[in-house]
């Protein structure tokens, strides 16, 4: 099984870190978000790889990739998607399309969370979103839908709140034939020049289709997702508590607004 992270976006609404610096390599807590994913990961013992989707300043990317791989903890990967100002984490995904065959673990690569979290989706022996029940939901955020069966139909940031049963945190695992599938569907979405999609348009494209995968519930435990400064000082904040209790944020900062990779 592989580890996917996607890191390919400008990250624009951290600017001016990121005028000169990708996003995946700002410092939490003494450590890139991207060493910190890499970290965890490489803990659960349970991946025969990173691949690391880059884009934006991808000559820094594989140079901390390949100081970390010689390093001889996880081996990295790299996929390099050279349209990375004008298309979306989907168009990403897909070039790695190559890698995904044996089953992934994907990550958003702005995520800081508790270390438990990547292991406990990687333990997990079936596919699965991994999920906050403890999120007070607005209308930016990534909202899973359940059917009376509690059973996952609906995953997208247009579900209306009140049908929300919880938030999408950007972390999930994908097994051997749902990984197949997956990759028919970003192949869909690049045929029809679909470019501006998220990855999750093609889970939802899934769940249409019947996919019900498990969730993991991760309220309780601390996770960040940095997209503006405000993220990124709760982040910080999270991470120098020892990433063991949920950071508290008030959801108003306006996740995936702007028309950005990753």
């Amino acid at each position: 099984m592989r580890f996917i992270v996607l890191a390919a976006g400008t990250g624009s609404r951290l600017r001016p870190l990121t005028d000169d610096t990708p996003k995946c390599l700002i410092t939490v807590a003494g450590q890139s978000i991207l060493e910190r994913l890499l970290e965890q990961a490489c803990s659960t013992r349970r991946f025969s790889e990173a691949v690391v989707i880059t884009g934006y300043f991808a000559e820094q990317v594989a140079d901390f990739s390949h100081r970390w791989s010689t390093a001889g903890s996880l081996p990295v990967r790299l996929v390099h998607n050279e349209r990375f100002a004008e298309t979306q984490n989907s168009f990403s995904l897909y070039l790695a399309r190559h890698v995904l065959e044996e089953g992934f673990v994907l990550a958003d690569g702005d995520l800081v969370l508790d270390p438990r979290i990547i292991a406990r989706v990687a333990a997990s022996d079936r596919s699965c979103l991994a999920v906050d029940s403890s999120r007070a939901l607005d209308a930016e955020a990534v909202k899973c839908e359940l059917n009376d069966q509690r059973l996952v139909v609906g995953l997208s940031k247009d579900i209306p709140v009140h049908r929300g049963a919880a938030e999408s945190i950007g972390l999930s695992r994908l097994d051997a034939e749902d990984a197949e599938a997956m990759t028919c569907h970003l192949t869909a979405l690049v045929q029809r020049e679909e470019f501006d999609e998220y990855y999750e348009r093609a889970y939802q494209d899934m769940l249409a289709d019947g996919w019900r995968p498990g969730l993991i519930d991760v309220a309780g435990l601390g996770w960040e997702e940095v997209d503006d400064h405000r993220d990124l000082e709760q982040a910080r904040a999270l991470a120098l508590d020892g990433v063991e209790r949920p950071c508290g944020r008030s959801r108003d900062s306006g996740k995936r607004q702007q028309p950005e990779s990753e």
